[in-house]
């Protein structure tokens, strides 16, 4: 391959940006045996357990010049003739690099004519993975930065992974991840409602 947007650096996870290991000044400090992606977990588990990096947002909106900060990560798949046209809106609005690349076809359907109805794509057609992991400056309302790349991959025919912040509304959410076809699942598996929805679950995280 000629060109390409990013590398994989195969001894450091690919966020390590949020800890300063992708400056080379800072990066040079870490030990090689902590550049690795089990590594970055352990430091996500204690973030997440001590809540660090929000206590540290927090006292930077204390200082001039600074804000909170939008968690954006993602993966969205994009058909691959709007890859392109994707990125260069990405770029221009989104001020996150690197990024994930990874082209996917769906195969295999057995006896589905539809693919996956739960997560629909089209089987036989190109797309690319597209996947950035990282945080940017707030917006005027909550969650702005992930809604506005919400509303674009929706416009490019493209899909989002459901292990991220959303903020779809039901209407929205139905059309997009199943719809009837995951009601009739659900009523099916649990109908008594002991468990609670996907949309609950990815969306209000319930």
């Amino acid at each position: 391959i000629h060109d390409y947007l990013w590398r994989w650096d195969t001894d450091w996870f690919w966020c390590s940006r949020a800890f300063g290991a992708q400056n080379p000044r800072i990066r040079r400090w870490w030990p090689r045996r902590f550049r690795r992606s089990s590594f970055y977990w352990k430091l996500i588990g204690y973030d997440q357990r001590f809540n660090i990096a929000d206590r540290i947002e927090l006292r930077s909106v204390r200082a001039p010049g600074r804000s909170l900060h939008e968690r954006v990560v993602q993966d969205v798949e994009v058909p691959i003739e709007r890859t392109v046209e994707f990125l260069r809106w990405f770029l221009d609005n989104v001020p996150i690099e690197p990024i994930w690349l990874c082209p996917l076809r769906l195969r295999d359907v057995g006896t589905s004519a539809d693919g996956w109805p739960l997560y629909p794509l089209r089987p036989g057609h190109s797309y690319v993975n597209v996947g950035f992991w990282s945080s940017v400056p707030v917006g005027p309302e909550e969650g702005y930065t992930n809604k506005m790349i919400e509303r674009r991959v929706s416009e490019l025919q493209g899909h989002k992974s459901l292990y991220s912040d959303a903020y779809y509304s039901p209407e929205e959410f139905d059309e997009l991840y199943g719809g009837e076809i995951y009601k009739t699942v659900k009523k099916t598996y649990d109908p008594d409602s002991r468990f609670l929805d996907l949309y609950a679950k990815a969306v209000q995280r319930r």
